[in-house]
């Protein structure tokens, strides 16, 4: 079963306003209907325009018009104009489209077209029905509700307020449809045409030409009973009985004319017994609608206005077609009166006629389909290049292919390098994000030895080689592992630099820094006064990896370089050491732990004991284009910005700190001076000191190696083919696909929405804690664009046809 909607005006009419008007929604398998309650406001335009738009069409169909009673063809009120223009009628034919829209469109009604807009989807067949008593409003072209252009698969329909369902008819022992054909007076008018159509069905059809009362009255109550009642002829909603009360006719042959009361029980007794559907192919069919509403027939299809013969064979030609070959009943309704607009060059409106009367207690007809009935309409789909789908199956196809689509141009962009500068924001926002409690706050294998603005005053900038060799003198006292000097000692700052050299050459322990800049810069050496083989074992380059390049000119530091590729060729003999100053260190407190040999595994990765330090690729996560050959890592920070305990150079020469301090611990000196700032830079916790980002560099490589913290890694991959960041980022674009599909109330898809948001951020938030860098931001766009997209259309554009953008373009359709 389709959508129902069953839309009650309530008590008023369109001079005094509709103060209440419900709407019950009944999903498909639904026990009980969603309701949503609004109301509309007084239009007195609108009765004055649809008298207007009735009369003008008379009067300019007067000559067209054969299909209505015997009796004068057309009543004219006093005054009613008899001649009109087209242009004339078209026009009031877009004011009355615009004001019916504009009334719809009132702060009253807007809740219930909006809570409709989103529980419905566009791919089903929805059944709209209007209940109301007020003639007026039955009269009104409902089908110009901007609703029915988004909703290409919905057709309205009427009822009266008070209905009930009938009995279950007795089983049949015939699967075919039984169709009873009257056909009536036919002065003037072509209903052979109606016959030849009917007779043709793969059906059970019985043909009464011009009958008796008495004869119709016995076909109807046939006790194998009808499932159609077909009349085509004259009829009328405007004849007067003779007591002065307007009352529907039919013309049943030359001689008789009668209402539907003349038929009351024979009509009941065939609706018990199986009648599902009336259509009267004649004139002015909305009083005869009523009068079998009365009944609670479950449908009925008439004309609301005169018709013409072409018009009238059309219609039923177009409607039989589809329906008889499975199409739903409102689906084929819709389809046979849209058809009805390419005839309005010379019956203007005519795809305004046709109109369903509705039981809303019923169900539908459906059509029995026959084997031979099911291929050809197999067939015929194939035919038209569409494949007959269940809408669920349609969402589906459309969900996968709309996500493929957006996956593909999101990793086209992504390997383009356009998303590096959000996705290296987002790597800085989740580190920061972490939880400090989670991890130890210091690590105590390290000292930071600060130069601060105090040091500076007091003992001058840069630090004299005999100040530094003072402080190195004081610190090998207490017995330190390894000593790294992240100071520049290439030239000399006297006075000291005698002792500052001995001091080098009595303590293998002392490391310091040169710089090994492969882009072109100066290179800063080691002191020239080193041997070769002090130059090799106790320098560290101090080059960190800056992110200039892929994050819009912002240098950050996220990665740690460990060594060079010796291929590289770089032979300048001011810097010749093969590591990095933190490597080198942390290679040193390593060796005393007994943890060696370093090596390079089968994949020319280093690797200590059972440590692999994979080297980042060309793609890894968020990079797009990294060089791949230095041997580099990300820099998994430790959890707090400054993670070691430390001291002033100050207090060293002092000696007002503790032994444990600096007791077998790797000691870092470094410049922490801001009034300086040459040695500060860009990390995802803010500007940090050198030597601070050093001592997460150490720290990191400590950690791994001894206590298995992970380093930082992605999802996996083969070579540049990112394949895994490909799935996840699709993944998460069905999940946005799948909550538009599921979801159809608003608030609740954008909760949910939300909360699928949020359930990204804290997934790669927890990998983010174990050193995992997921692809957040290609995700996230994979989930709100998908989402986005499927949801505009599912509920604004899709599905615009031809006429659609005409009329958005000015050129009107009625």
């Amino acid at each position: 079963m389709n959508p129902l909607v069953v839309l009650n005006l309530g008590k008023g009419n369109a001079q005094e306003g509709l103060p209440i008007v419900t709407a019950q929604l009944w999903m498909e398998d639904s026990q009980v209907p969603v309701k949503y309650v609004g109301s509309l406001p007084t239009a007195r335009a609108l009765p004055k325009l649809y008298h207007r738009w009735q009369a003008l069409y008379e009067a300019l169909h007067q000559s067209l018009i054969r299909r209505h009673s015997t009796g004068d063809p057309i009543e004219f009120e006093s005054g009613t104009v008899t001649n009109v223009s087209r242009a004339d009628f078209q026009h009031l034919c877009v004011q009355l489209q615009i004001q019916m829209n504009q009334w719809l469109n009132s702060s009253g009604f807007r809740n219930i077209d909006q809570q409709l807009r989103t529980q419905l989807d566009v791919d089903e067949s929805i059944r709209i029905i209007i209940e109301t008593d007020d003639p007026l409003l039955q009269k009104l072209p409902w089908h110009l509700w901007r609703f029915f252009e988004h909703y290409t698969k919905a057709e309205v329909a009427l009822s009266a307020s008070e209905y009930e369902r009938t009995p279950p008819p007795p089983s049949r022992v015939s699967p075919k449809m039984r169709i009873l054909v009257v056909l009536g007076h036919s002065d003037g008018i072509d209903i052979q045409s109606d016959r030849v159509l009917l007779e043709g069905m793969d059906a059970e059809t019985v043909v009464l030409t011009e009958p008796e009362r008495s004869e119709l009255d016995r076909w109807l109550w046939d006790q194998t009973g009808w499932d159609i009642l077909f009349f085509a002829g004259h009829s009328t909603s405007q004849a007067v009985s003779d007591s002065g009360e307007v009352v529907e006719q039919l013309f049943l042959n030359p001689q008789e004319q009668l209402s539907i009361a003349h038929l009351r029980y024979a009509l009941k007794a065939s609706i018990n017994r199986g009648l599902k559907l009336a259509i009267f192919n004649s004139c002015d069919g909305l009083g005869l609608a009523r009068a079998l509403g009365d009944l609670n027939l479950p449908q009925l299809i008439v004309m609301r206005e005169p018709v013409t013969d072409r018009v009238a064979h059309t219609f039923l030609q177009k409607f039989l077609q589809v329906f008889s070959n499975g199409e739903a009943f409102y689906t084929a309704v819709r389809y046979a009166r849209e058809q009805l607009q390419g005839l309005e060059s010379s019956s203007p409106c005519a795809s305004w006629l046709p109109v369903i009367y509705q039981n809303p207690a019923e169900v539908p007809l459906v059509w029995p389909q026959s084997p031979k009935q099911r291929r050809r309409r197999k067939t015929l789909a194939q035919g038209r290049g569409n494949r007959s789908t269940s809408p669920k199956a349609t969402n589906l196809r459309n969900l996968l292919l709309t996500s493929v689509v957006i996956f593909f141009l999101i990793m086209t962009v992504r390997g383009l390098g356009l998303l590096q500068p959000l996705e290296l924001s987002a790597y800085d926002a989740l580190m920061a994000s972490r939880p400090v409690e989670w991890e130890a706050a210091i690590d105590e294998r390290l000292l930071v030895v600060e130069i601060t603005e105090d040091d500076t005053d007091e003992y001058g900038y840069p630090i004299r080689d005999g100040t530094l060799a003072l402080a190195l003198e004081k610190l090998q006292r207490y017995r330190p592992q390894t000593i790294g000097i992240d100071l520049h000692r290439y030239q000399p700052n006297e006075p000291g630099r005698d002792k500052l050299i001995e001091q080098f050459e009595n303590s293998s322990n002392l490391v310091t820094v040169c710089v090994f800049d492969p882009k072109g810069r100066e290179i800063l050496g080691h002191p020239p006064e080193f041997s070769v083989k002090q130059a090799s074992n106790q320098v560290g380059f101090s080059d960190l990896e800056l992110d200039g390049d892929f994050d819009g000119g912002k240098d950050v530091v996220r990665r740690q370089l460990l060594s060079y590729d010796p291929n590289q060729g770089f032979d300048d003999s001011n810097c010749i050491t093969s590591y990095s100053f933190s490597f080198n260190l942390a290679l040193r407190f390593l060796t005393s732990k007994g943890i060696e040999p370093l090596a390079p595994n089968k994949d020319h990765h280093w690797q200590l004991g059972t440590v692999v330090f994979n080297r980042l690729r060309p793609r890894t996560g968020g990079y797009q284009k990294l060089d791949g050959q230095s041997s580099q890592v990300l820099l998994n920070y430790r959890f707090n910005p400054k993670p070691a305990q430390k001291i002033s150079l100050g207090d060293v020469i002092k000696e007002e700190f503790s032994e444990s301090l600096v007791k077998n611990r790797i000691v870092l000196i470094g410049v922490t001076d801001e009034q300086i700032g040459n040695d500060y830079l860009n990390t995802p916790y803010g500007n940090l000191p050198g030597v601070w980002i050093h001592a997460h560099g150490i720290s990191q490589i400590l950690s791994a190696v001894i206590e298995g913290r992970s380093l930082g890694w992605v999802l996996p991959q083969w070579h540049r083919l990112q394949w895994a960041d490909s799935l996840w980022v699709w993944l998460w674009g069905l999940v946005g696909g799948l909550l538009v599909w599921q979801i159809r109330s608003v608030w609740r898809l954008t909760l949910a929405g939300a909360m699928a948001v949020w359930g990204l951020y804290q997934i790669c938030l927890l990998a983010f804690v174990r050193g995992g860098w997921l692809p957040l931001v290609p995700a996230l766009l994979a989930l709100v664009v998908t989402a986005g997209f499927l949801l505009i259309r599912k509920y604004t554009y899709s599905r615009l046809n031809f006429g659609d953008l005409l009329h958005r373009f000015g050129r009107k359709r009625y």
